[in-house]
Order: C-alpha cells, then sequence, then structure tokens
C-alpha cells in the first residue's frame, strides 16, 4: 500500500508498505478521505516523532474484520485515533482526554495511508458508522468538531451565550458554527483576513478586524463575552484576549504554542474579575458521537471549510497548502 510519510522539517514522501492484516477484534480500513489538522503542520512537535504517517482524521471502508469485530464488510466508518481506558479516576470524571490509555492508543500506520489498521480497542469503542447523508468528506469533520464540542462544553456555551473566537482559521470557522448549535446568542469573531472575515460572517458571526477588547465590546452592544476561544497561538491575540472576557468569563485556550514560549498576562484583569483560562486537548467518544451528531443534522457546512482536496499521491502538495496558509482546511483523498 503507498503511505504518506512525514520525514521532518516539512517533507513528506510516499512510500510502499505492507497491507495491514485485522487480528482479533481488529478492523481494516480502506482510506476515503483525511482531513489535515493543525497539529500535523507543528513541525516542533511532529519533527520528534518522524518518519511517522500523519493524519488523525479519516474516514474509510470497511475491508477486513477480525474475529469479534462487530463491523461489517463495506461499511463506511469514522477512525477514532486515540480511546480510553473508561477505568481510571479522570475517565470516571469524564477526563477522556487525559487518561493514561488514551495518549498510548494509536491507529497503524496513519490516517495518510492506503490502509488502516484499527486496534480491537478502538474498533470496540470509537469506531463509528456513517450515515448515508454524510459523505466522506464531511465525516473528516467528526475528529476536529468533536474537539470543539469538547471544549465548549467545558468553558460552558450555552443557550444565550456570548461567544467571541479570536481567528479565523478553520478551527474559528467551527467554534462560530458549534457555538450557534449550542445555543449561542452573538458570536463575535476577531479576523484581520477580509477571505476568513467574509467566512466568519457567513457562518453567523459579527466580524471585527482589530485585536481590541473595546471593539469587541462595541460590537457586542456595551458588553463583554461569556466565552472566548482563543485559536491563534499568537502572543499578542492571547494577551489581548484576557481583556475580551466579561466577568466571570472564560477564555479558552485552543491553538497549541511551542512549549517554552511565553505570554505577558495582565493577572489584574483576570483577578477582578475572576476570569478564568482554560486549556483543551483533543476528544474522547462521547464527544465524537456528538460531532457526528452535529454534522448529521446540518449544523456544520463543510464547505465553508474545506477550501481544498488533495489526491493522497501529492500528500506533499497538501501539506504546502496547510502550512503555507494557502488553504484554510485541506482534505487528502484516495486515489483510483
Amino acid at each position: 500500500m503507498k503511505a504518506a510519510v512525514y520525514y521532518g522539517a516539512g517533507s513528506i514522501r510516499i512510500e510502499h508498505r505492507p497491507d495491514p492484516t485485522a487480528g482479533a477484534g481488529e478492523i481494516v480500513v480502506a482510506m476515503r478521505a483525511c482531513g489535515l489538522c493543525g497539529s500535523d503542520l507543528m513541525q516542533w512537535y511532529q519533527d520528534r516523532r518522524a518518519p511517522v504517517v500523519l493524519g488523525h482524521e479519516p474516514v474509510g471502508e470497511v475491508v477486513q474484520v477480525g474475529d469479534g469485530a462487530a463491523f461489517a464488510i463495506g461499511q463506511r466508518v469514522f477512525v477514532h485515533h486515540h480511546v480510553p481506558c473508561f477505568d481510571c479516576d479522570l475517565c470516571r470524571a469524564d477526563r477522556h482526554t487525559l487518561c493514561e490509555r488514551f495518549r498510548a492508543t494509536a491507529i497503524d500506520p496513519g490516517g495518510l495511508a492506503e490502509y488502516i489498521r484499527v486496534p480491537a480497542e478502538n474498533a470496540t469503542h470509537d469506531v463509528l458508522v456513517l450515515p448515508d447523508h454524510v459523505d466522506d468528506v464531511a465525516g473528516t469533520l467528526i475528529e476536529p468538531v468533536a474537539c470543539i464540542i469538547r471544549g465548549q462544553r467545558l468553558a460552558g456555551v450555552a443557550r444565550g451565550s456570548h461567544v467571541a473566537v479570536v481567528g479565523a482559521g478553520s478551527m474559528g470557522l467551527l467554534e462560530i458554527q458549534v457555538a450557534r448549535a449550542l445555543g449561542a446568542s452573538a458570536i463575535v469573531a476577531v479576523e484581520p483576513d477580509a477571505d476568513r472575515a467574509a467566512r466568519a460572517a457567513a457562518c453567523g458571526a459579527r466580524v471585527t478586524d482589530g485585536l481590541d477588547a473595546a471593539a469587541v465590546e462595541r460590537t457586542f452592544g456595551g458588553r463583554l463575552a461569556d466565552q472566548v476561544f482563543v485559536c491563534t497561538h499568537a502572543p499578542s491575540a492571547i494577551a489581548e484576549s484576557i481583556h475580551m472576557a466579561g466577568p466571570a468569563g472564560v477564555v479558552q485556550l485552543f491553538a497549541v504554542p511551542e512549549p517554552g514560549h511565553t505570554v505577558a498576562i495582565d493577572f489584574g484583569a483576570i483577578f477582578f474579575r475572576e476570569v478564568s483560562i482554560q486549556s483543551t486537548y483533543s476528544a474522547g467518544p462521547n464527544d465524537t458521537r456528538a460531532a457526528l451528531e452535529m454534522i448529521a443534522d446540518g449544523h456544520i457546512d463543510p464547505e465553508s471549510v474545506i477550501t481544498h482536496q488533495v489526491g493522497l499521491g501529492d500528500a506533499a502538495r497538501a501539506y504546502e497548502l496547510a502550512a503555507t496558509g494557502q488553504a484554510i482546511k485541506v482534505v487528502v483523498l484516495a486515489e483510483g
């Protein structure tokens, strides 16, 4: 089979590897589509793992079923790359993504390959059959939408929330759509790029191009945000986002900064308004199911986010499009 292997420093090569075989409880999935995530582009994170097959947003067709696996040949499925143990203290507290087993699990070799072996625990706990009306490309959004659903629930987004989204890249655009689906009454997007600002407006946000809490307050009609989702690792954006949150507000850091980088924070602004700062990592099995339901019900528009589709054999170009900002979201498709 063909696999797109990342060798570090932005270099991806197409290699041939043996086809995988399903063991007991496992399945093998023929990849049909796989999204590229922002974390796939973080060289400081991926280079230490290289060589590695990237891709953790795959949709595919079941082509092998091991003994005891509850799937059928030909089913179209979303495959989650991590699953928790369900038994540790963190799992019992519904913090599945912090479970040690969650971070230890993986699909083989990764989403950017013609065939993916899904270990038994992943197949048991977080492989979802797609309904007929959810196509392959839309299905690749299950994982990122699940991450956002988890984050917004942690932050307390609910009916009537006033939400600010800083950065309208792929995740920021999905933040807007999830917030609408969860009942937010007003959403402001902070985005200077004209095309991304227009996309944010089409998704239902009011837009300001200034990284300025006063501009957010004016756009909200004289109040600040209940929740602020920071979808950029820019230090200036993180620092200013603190001032966009109103009393008892939540600022959630959604983009991943490189470890060791520091940001100057006005702790006086946090203290006197009792602002909380959160981070959120990945998504658990409850979140992927909620994401599939949200996508199936039409709350997420794939075309608002996915700007490019590229064949597996041209995965290096897909990476370049995403890494250079020419694309908002790239999906890699199976070929032939």
